[in-house]
């Protein structure tokens, strides 16, 4: 097998001998100016996302995950427990079953969604009511869709997806800043 390195002259790989060179430098030497001004701004440009933050955004999806799961779950159950019958979980059943999983999952977080937004202005605390309910609406509407077509696999993800971002609007707390890039 070949090094696949660049090598200097074919002798040795350049980073080994940038790091030679590196090493032998003169400690002493000092930058022509302070560079740590300009560090500071550039990492306060750039604040680093907490654990808890990046779990929030995987939150809603995960959600998701376990409903869907859950229901094929449920629907491998009833039909094992029944080999008998001919006839398999109805539809509407099973998303009747969604819908009541996610209701159950939903509202602990409007309780708290209303706790910790309870100081917010009204103004805003209006829009984020019309919010949600332009998303319930919206749920509704796919829901009665998706009970029409239960074939169309693009509505069931768009189920899911209304799911996933309603849950997201009601995790958050917005009477904290946010930060922004």
């Amino acid at each position: 097998m070949s090094d696949d390195r660049i090598t200097d002259n074919g002798s040795e790989p350049v980073d080994l001998m940038l790091a030679r060179e590196i090493r032998d430098l003169d400690r002493g030497i000092q930058p022509i100016r302070d560079l740590w001004p300009g560090i500071e701004r550039k990492i306060e440009a750039h604040p680093q996302r907490r654990r808890a933050e990046a779990m929030a955004t995987w939150m809603p999806w995960g959600v998701a995950a376990s409903l869907l799961m859950a229901i094929s779950a449920l629907t491998l159950t009833l039909v094992r427990e029944n080999p008998l019958t001919t006839q398999p979980v109805s539809f509407d059943r099973s998303m009747d079953e969604m819908r009541a999983e996610y209701i159950r999952v939903r509202n602990p977080l409007v309780q708290e969604f209303e706790k910790t937004n309870q100081n917010l202005d009204p103004e805003t605390l209006e829009d984020l009511y019309r919010n949600i309910e332009i998303m319930e609406q919206a749920r509704r509407e796919i829901e009665d869709q998706v009970r029409k077509d239960p074939e169309n696999r693009r509505l069931v993800e768009m189920l899911m997806k209304i799911h996933a971002q309603e849950l997201d609007l009601l995790k958050r707390d917005y009477t904290r800043p946010t930060h922004s890039m």
